[in-house]
């Protein structure tokens, strides 16, 4: 994690933030224009010592004598000589501030209130019964005069301009609570978030390198084959930039039979599959499908091929071989549907018949792409992996998590199988243009998306 990843984190999330903007700025502008006005009036008094009779002189005030007179201020026995009710009382006090100015002996008073004309009113009043209240206390006798008397040194005006709320203070303020809330919040999204959505957190998982990157298109669903020539979008050029960097995967002994499967479900394990068999089979190889998932038979559905007969079909002795297989399309591409789904289709994947097919299909075709099941759900997977030269694990962008990437590799190595590399599949558009450079053109464009040195 560095800068630059956290300020594309903040870029990927703009809309939410933006969002998260302007509602806070507008829950703030609602708030402050359903705020009641507040206005205070300021009341500022000396404390100060009587002259002696005997000697002349004043008597001096201590500090402490100040501070606690200002305590005075906000007491329910002073407010209660201003107003009567013990609610009216409550509020008062909860409006009042007392405080001795710093370096003097001043005591300032401040009250709030929404009339402006009763703010000015309940000042004037405090300064008269805080003075009575004190020059009663510090008189010795009813009848001998107060050592202490009071001074209103500034009397209280008519406010004319209210002190809350304040608009542009509540919006700033509203704003940066607003950010920081939308930003955190991303952040701890993303440190909660596990999935895979990085082809180097990919390859650091997996310890193997990412042999293709699958853009995102609409239409996927609906048209899952790419049957046009390269170029003509981003998941036809990843499909070819795949098929060019699985060349490059032990050129002393290059693959002929791969399994293609992914940790869970709706990965694009199959589409994967079927799409690099178009690839390979338009380079002038002679490709078959194998559809291993015998739960769940996609790849008829995406050929249009009939898929009643086949892989199950050979391998409990119904058919032949080349009876199941069929050829699709211009290119020498043929496909070897699932069949029946059977009541045990591990067994059947782990069986010796099945390892038979798979020697027979290497002896008459220059690849063998295998659409086998997903390796959390079943043991198939693993079991097909380790008979053939290796496996090819699609990973889901935004789906997939990196523990199900971990569990999937320790699943292949316990039964010695080999992962020639993974495949990050559904990656958003703008994600494909940023980070790996994919775009729409009528030429060809050279297959440096990913590079893939050579792998012992």
């Amino acid at each position: 994690m560095d800068l630059v990843y956290y300020f594309r984190l903040l870029c990927r999330n703009w809309m939410f933030i933006l969002i998260s903007l302007i509602i806070g700025v507008a829950s703030t502008v609602l708030a402050t224009v359903n705020t009641p006005p507040k206005y205070s009036a300021m009341i500022t008094m000396m404390p100060k010592g009587t002259k002696a009779d005997s000697s002349g002189l004043y008597q001096p005030i201590s500090l402490q004598q100040v501070r606690s007179y200002a305590n005075l201020l906000s007491s329910r026995h002073l407010i209660g000589q201003i107003v009567d009710t013990e609610a009216e009382i409550g509020a008062l006090q909860q409006n009042i501030t007392a405080q001795v100015l710093p370096d003097s002996l001043l005591v300032q008073a401040t009250i709030s209130d929404g009339d402006p004309a009763r703010a000015k009113h309940l000042a004037d009043v405090l300064g008269v019964r805080f003075a009575e209240m004190v020059e009663e206390m510090e008189r010795p006798t009813p009848s001998s005069r107060s050592s202490v008397t009071v001074l209103v040194v500034d009397r209280p005006g008519l406010p004319t301009q209210p002190i809350s709320p304040r608009p542009l203070v509540n919006v700033a303020f509203g704003a940066l609570i607003a950010l920081f809330v939308s930003i955190g919040s991303v952040f701890l999204r993303d440190r909660l978030d596990t999935t895979i959505k990085s082809s180097d957190v990919l390859q650091r998982l997996s310890q193997r390198y990412t042999l293709g990157i699958i853009c995102y298109e609409k239409d996927a669903q609906r048209r899952p084959l790419i049957v046009r020539d390269i170029g003509s979008s981003f998941r036809s050029e990843a499909y070819h930039s795949l098929r060019a960097n699985l060349q490059f995967i032990d050129i002393d002994r290059p693959p002929k039979a791969l399994v293609v499967t992914s940790c869970l479900s709706s990965e694009g394990r199959s589409s994967t599959a079927s799409n690099l068999a178009i690839a390979l089979a338009q380079e002038g190889r002679r490709v078959i499908l194998v559809d291993a998932d015998l739960r769940h038979k996609r790849v008829p559905d995406f050929f249009g091929i009939e898929g009643a007969a086949g892989l199950t079909d050979v391998l409990i002795g119904m058919a032949q071989l080349g009876d199941a297989i069929q050829r699709w399309g211009e290119v020498d591409l043929h496909i070897l549907p699932s069949g029946q789904i059977p009541p045990n289709p591990s067994e059947l994947l782990g069986s010796h018949g099945m390892g038979h097919v798979l020697k027979e299909l290497m002896k008459s075709y220059d690849m063998v792409i295998i659409d086998a099941p997903p390796l959390l759900s079943v043991t198939g997977a693993a079991t097909l992996s380790a008979a053939c030269d290796g496996a090819v694990l699609v990973v889901r962008y935004g789906k997939t998590r990196q523990e199900h990437v971990i569990r999937a590799k320790e699943l292949l190595s316990s039964v010695d199988a080999r992962m020639v590399g993974t495949v990050l599949n559904a990656v958003p558009v703008k994600a494909c243009r940023r980070d790996y450079g994919y775009g729409y053109g009528a030429e060809p464009r050279p297959k440096t998306e990913v590079t893939v040195p050579v792998s012992g």
